[in-house]
């Protein structure tokens, strides 16, 4: 891939059935969260007093984002907001299309006119430059990229976390969490941190197992706002192996009409509109 955009990386769906980004990054080292063992934690606290269960936790946090009863069937979904950087230098407009069951379209424009796509159409991702090109995805990349273009929703991504088992507890930033462990195929596990108090999810360590490496994504999540009745994270920040950067999201849009050509690969030679 050529040098300009080799650091080019896409954004998540989550576990509460967001979307799909993409990033220019800074490095920065992954931040492992300091686990203690729910065994530990319950001696600590209250002995008499046995952690929640995954079933208490998925409870606590469909009660929190406003999903308690009969769950929308929604089918699209378009988000906007702010990219930028971790040291604040650089911004952009990001815009992601979501369309069930799992295809995703990230926009990025510069402030110069430059514009990035970043394409996945449930089988395959790619990212085409400005100048025409098509850059292919793939290996744990890939992978990760077919893993957060799903668009999850409320069943799907409480079954999904149903086997998990809450191993322990951790602070993120000012949050007190649970952390369930989840493991969503052979090479994908995932840690869950639900808040213990809001039962709201505040962060997810997705790590892909391929070709014998691990490759790390970490997604933050924060100011919750709601939107049609439901809670989405407003301030969302990604760490990718190394990379960083953080989206500010102005606007959640459910359900707009979307066209299944948007997914597809320009022709040779061709341009999107």
């Amino acid at each position: 891939m050529h040098s300009k955009f080799g650091r080019i990386a896409a954004i998540l769906v989550l576990a509460v059935s967001l979307f799909a980004r993409v990033s220019v990054a800074q490095t920065a080292a992954p931040t492992p969260a300091t686990l203690t063992p729910t065994s530990a934690t319950a001696a600590a606290t209250n002995p008499d007093s046995p952690p929640p269960t995954t079933g208490e936790i998925l409870r606590k946090f469909t009660t929190a984002i406003g999903e308690d009863g009969p769950p929308p069937r929604y089918t699209t979904r378009l988000m906007k907001g702010i990219y930028q950087t971790e040291d604040l230098s650089g911004f952009a407009a990001i815009e992601v299309t979501n369309k069930a069951p799992n295809k995703s379209l990230t926009k990025i424009k510069f402030s110069n006119g430059i514009v990035i796509l970043e394409v996945c159409d449930g089988t395959a991702a790619w990212v085409e430059d400005p100048a025409g090109g098509m850059h292919e995805i793939t290996g744990a990349a890939l992978t990760s990229r077919l893993h957060l273009s799903r668009f999850n929703n409320r069943e799907e991504t409480v079954f999904s976390m149903a086997k998990g088992q809450v191993i322990g507890t951790a602070q993120v930033g000012t949050h007190s969490t649970y952390v369930l462990a989840v493991s969503l195929a052979k090479e994908l596990h995932s840690k869950v941190y639900f808040d213990s108090t809001t039962g709201l999810i505040v962060r997810t360590d997705d790590t892909i197992r391929k070709d014998g490496a691990d490759y790390t994504v970490e997604t933050y999540l924060d100011d919750y706002r709601p939107v049609d009745g439901v809670y989405y994270p407003f301030k969302i920040r990604h760490v990718e192996q190394g990379n960083v950067f953080t989206v500010r999201v102005t606007q959640i849009k459910n359900d707009p009409p979307v066209d299944d050509s948007i997914f597809t690969r320009p022709q040779v030679g061709g341009s999107r509109p």
